[in-house]
């Protein structure tokens, strides 16, 4: 097991190994990287410098922060990864935790983690992104509700952008919580549609819950 502190800067998780300073990205499927292999916990990996056009300096550069990677699920997928946002501190292990949380099964999208959560009488389906400072949903559903302000986000391939945001009650299981949402452009909406989700689940989530996070095995566990 290894157990790293987490820097969350601006609402996005980084940590740092040796050399490298780590953007942990449950929202990417792959890896992105200075060089094509990369040693992590151990182990060594084969990555990507260029995903679709994009590199660790052009999300450096929207991020704030300077990276030398952006883990992808590629990479996550090997480890089950326990999330503490409030103490600020992430595990890695391949044999497990001593963690007895509520469990909920989750599917996947191209590696992407898929979570089902509830507002109102309404399921939705959310994908799950530690890389998300703001969470997301569709516009139409937002129109319901009073805008609390303006925030500004990036997303890789779109850039910077600015986005109304509203403050709504989510639950998961028989946990509520509050979620800052915003609307994506709508290029990133129709990528939702075809991954079948209604919006995105980002930082408020890990912020208040202690997360389990099982991607090969499709397990969720989480606790207050």
């Amino acid at each position: 097991m290894e157990t790293y502190q987490i820097n969350l800067f601006k609402g996005h998780a980084i940590i740092t190994e040796g050399k490298n300073t780590i953007l942990i990205d449950t929202g990417a499927p792959s890896t992105i990287h200075v060089r094509s292999n990369i040693e992590f916990c151990g182990d060594s990996y084969h990555c990507t410098t260029n995903y679709m056009g994009l590199t660790v300096e052009r999300i450096s550069e929207m991020l704030g922060v300077q990276i030398t990677t952006l883990l992808g699920t590629d990479i996550l997928m090997n480890y089950k990864i326990l999330f503490d946002y409030r103490n600020e501190l992430i595990e890695f292990s391949k044999a497990g935790h001593d963690f007895n949380g509520e469990e909920v099964n989750i599917s996947s999208f191209m590696g992407i983690p898929i979570v089902k959560l509830r507002i109102g009488d309404k399921n939705f389906k959310f994908f799950l992104d530690t890389g998300a400072k703001l969470s997301y949903l569709f516009s139409n559903f937002t129109a319901n509700y009073n805008s609390i302000g303006r925030e500004e986000d990036f997303y890789p391939g779109i850039g910077q952008f600015e986005t109304e945001c509203y403050e709504i009650l989510t639950s998961l299981g028989n946990k509520e919580f509050k979620v800052k949402y915003g609307n994506l452009p709508d290029l990133l909406q129709m990528t939702l549609m075809l991954g079948g989700t209604n919006g995105i689940i980002g930082f408020d989530f890990f912020n208040n819950f202690k997360v389990l996070l099982d991607l090969k095995n499709g397990i969720l566990k989480f606790e207050d």
